[in-house]
């Protein structure tokens, strides 16, 4: 029988960074620790944030069997872990269906504009179905910030 497997939060943080440097070259086994990954992009280590935002710009994409784990970050106010759990399931695509809900939420103009950004694009990969979540795009279509109104379009689009 395995060992259980030491959590990057249970490591020193030379350990951590360590580990870190590994994942950010092993996609494979970063996907199976997104979860703890996004968890260490609000790290009080400017390294390990580093070390993982690399880890996390290097993966393909997370399980999703994650995604509901994943989707929890949303609402995060860390605005780092907000924005990779959205980047995450937006690369999950389809599979993250089910967490429309919580990234249209990252719609609202509460969030910061890379947060919003992020929920638009997202919406746009894994697409939706909700008219609450049509209107949250229709809105954000009318930013005055280009970018956001470009992704909500697509994602509109696309749909």
């Amino acid at each position: 029988m395995d060992a259980p497997m030491t959590t990057l939060t249970q490591l020193s943080p030379s350990e951590r960074i360590a580990r870190l440097q590994a994942l950010a070259n092993d996609s494979e086994a970063a996907a199976k620790m997104a979860v703890e990954l996004i968890d260490c992009v609000v790290d009080a280590d400017e390294e390990i944030r580093n070390w993982a935002s690399e880890a996390l710009e290097n993966l393909e994409a997370p399980l999703a069997s994650d995604a509901a784990k994943i989707a929890k970050q949303i609402s995060n106010p860390a605005d780092d872990a907000a924005y990779w759990a959205l980047k995450l399931l937006g690369r999950l695509g389809e599979e993250a269906k089910s967490q429309e809900a919580q990234i249209a939420a990252a719609l609202k103009p509460e969030r910061s504009l890379t947060v919003q950004q992020n929920a638009a694009w997202a919406l746009g990969k894994i697409g939706f179905e909700s008219s609450t979540t049509r209107g949250l795009l229709e809105k954000a279509a009318g930013s005055a910030d280009a970018r956001l109104a470009q992704l909500a379009k697509q994602a509109l689009s696309g749909n």
